[in-house]
């Protein structure tokens, strides 16, 4: 009786050792699943990741081309406006010194007429008064052409510029240096670099 016993012992031990190997087996078969699982979803992971690394990499290059390419109209447009600006500018700088130049043009005779006029000698009180009366005239006329801008052109004693002045006459005088103005038939004047009317001179040599 006790033989059987032991026996029936000897078989449970052995069953309980084969159902403990065999849940082992399931354990260790269910570890294996779970981590095979794990790595297929980070294997899964890493790829949406990196998708969206080159999608955002390619979005960020399309949007660098963009903005390269507004910042080179911005500055294009710039450039134009400001070349716009620029020769508005000068064309109404022109258009006024043009205005002016003109305008004084045909006021020089009489200029001219007032120059004569305090050059006369005054033979009398009433000729001083009345050529005093001319000289304030003639120099409130100076002052007007100064706040205009309107210089007179230098001439006497000067070298002679063709860009500036006119010749209608031409002595010999050793005492002179070649080209030099000696004496100035009618004054010329000029606004800014723009010559309103040429001096008519004498040349030496």
């Amino acid at each position: 009786m006790n033989s059987k016993t032991n026996n029936n012992d000897e078989n449970t031990t052995i069953q309980d050792k084969k159902v403990n190997e065999t849940e082992c087996i399931q354990e260790n078969s269910d570890k294996s699943d779970k981590c095979a699982g794990s790595k297929k979803k980070k294997e899964k992971n890493d790829e949406a990741a990196k998708k969206l690394i080159a999608e955002m990499l390619e979005e960020n290059e399309k949007i660098k081309k963009e903005l390269a390419e507004q910042k080179d109209i911005y500055i294009r447009t710039l450039a134009e406006y400001d070349n716009y600006r620029k020769r508005t500018a000068a064309e109404k700088s022109k258009i006024y010194s043009d205005s002016v130049a003109d305008t004084v043009e045909k006021m020089l005779p009489v200029l001219d007429n007032l120059e004569r006029a305090v050059s006369c000698p005054a033979e009398n009180d009433d000729a001083k008064a009345i050529r005093s009366g001319v000289e304030l005239v003639l120099r409130s006329f100076k002052e007007t052409l100064e706040k205009l801008d309107v210089s007179e052109i230098p001439a006497l004693g000067e070298t002679f510029d063709p860009n500036l002045h006119n010749a209608v006459m031409r002595e010999d005088n050793p005492e002179k240096g070649e080209g030099e103005i000696t004496e100035v038939f009618s004054k010329g004047y000029r606004i800014g670099n723009k010559v309103i009317r040429y001096s008519m001179v004498k040349v030496a040599n």
